[in-house]
């Protein structure tokens, strides 16, 4: 099948969205598809049988940049004519053989974030509208979403047929993410990270400190008594501002329990070196992070906001909390599972690894095949 691929970025060293694009796409090109991608940007050493058509990137920010490449790439499309058997559109475009809800839907997100009166300003409206015209029966065949929450809220807030929308979870590289096999693997990680072996460590991996909840993140760690914040350190992997985090941290007296670390290539190692995954996103439709984390053995919290909450079994595999602000909530669970027993915390990394076992990329494209051969 000669896929079309359409997605602004394309960047296999770039945030969740970007890996899962050149995942998806190697994996396409694996199984005998024609692979071509309408993009702004494009780095994919890793895979030469990837056609690339360069989209002429906006120089503009916000809704201006999002509606130039909806524009540019439709006008770039028409000029292959039928030489596509399929268009999957990977960003906010029309019209589209099938749409992966891939960005957080920003109808959904005006709900959280802002009040009631940013509906007039420019960029949410020319956003939203976009969103409106993706979901309107005739510009997109079918959907695909990477949680059933994505799903419940697409039906909900567009009125998309139910039965046009497939979810087909995200995969993960188990090659690439993988536990540690004992407990001298562990101590030698640590020692690499310099991070102390008798330390709690709870990992928070972000690209947006703001949107994945790490103010909220830290605001939990100064509610922990002071035992268990001696001995509590959270990881900070990323490569947004720092400077307003460490302010907090100082205000609340936590300082010492924050260590930023920066953009990280090798996730794995921080993965296999942290006690557990402390992430309270404000909302986004399935969180990679999860998923590898689990792959790692590694259990989570997160957010019933996030749609990788639901491969979270609750007390099994991780914990699950409303959403960001429930700080006294979190750091219960932190507490409960910090005092756990050795056993009963190798069981819940056990559990986590088992669970990953059940989302691979070569399952992934299976499901997504069968969608694309429902419009044959």
């Amino acid at each position: 099948m000669k896929i079309a691929i359409l997605r602004k970025d394309y960047n296999t060293r770039g945030g969740g969205a970007e890996v899962y694009a050149a995942n998806m796409c190697s994996a396409l090109v694996q199984r005998g598809h024609e692979v071509t991608v309408f993009s702004e940007t494009f780095l994919a050493e890793t895979n030469k049988d990837i056609r690339h058509v360069r989209i002429k990137r906006s120089f503009l920010s916000g809704f201006s940049r999002t509606s130039s490449f909806h524009r540019k790439v439709q006008k770039s499309l028409k000029k292959y004519g039928g030489d596509f058997d399929l268009v999957f559109a990977l960003s906010r475009t029309w019209p589209s053989d099938v749409f992966r809800v891939t960005e957080s839907l920003h109808a959904e997100w005006m709900k959280i974030r802002y009040h009631k009166w940013n509906r007039l300003n420019p960029r949410h409206r020319g956003i939203l509208k976009l969103e409106r015209d993706i979901f309107k029966s005739g510009n997109t065949k079918l959907v695909v979403t990477n949680s059933e929450l994505t799903k419940r809220q697409a039906v909900e807030n567009f009125g998309f047929p139910e039965d046009r929308i497939t979810v087909v979870y995200n995969g993960v590289d188990h090659a690439r993410f993988h536990p540690v096999e004992n407990r001298k693997e562990f101590s030698k990680i640590r020692n690499i990270l310099n991070i102390d072996d008798k330390k709690f460590v709870l990992l928070f991996p972000a690209a947006n400190f703001k949107i994945k909840g790490l103010e909220n993140a830290i605001r939990t760690i100064s509610l922990l008594d002071e035992t268990l914040r001696n001995r509590t350190l959270l990881l900070v992997a990323g490569g947004d501002r720092e400077e307003p985090y460490r302010e907090l941290a100082g205000k609340l007296g936590v300082s010492g329990n924050i260590r930023f670390v920066g953009r990280k290539s090798n996730m794995r190692e921080y993965y296999a070196s942290a006690d557990l995954l402390f992430y309270p996103t404000l909302y986004e439709p399935f969180a990679n992070v999860c998923l590898e984390a689990f792959s790692c053995g590694l259990p989570v919290l997160t957010t019933s906001l996030n749609g990788a909450a639901e491969i979270v079994r609750e007390n099994v595999n991780g914990f699950i909390v409303p959403a960001a602000s429930a700080e006294d909530m979190m750091a219960r669970y932190i507490a409960k599972f910090a005092n756990l027993s050795e056993a009963e915390r190798t069981g819940f990394s056990d559990s986590a690894y088992m669970t990953s076992l059940n989302y691979n990329w070569t399952k992934h494209v299976e499901q997504l095949e069968r969608v694309f051969n429902r419009l044959k």
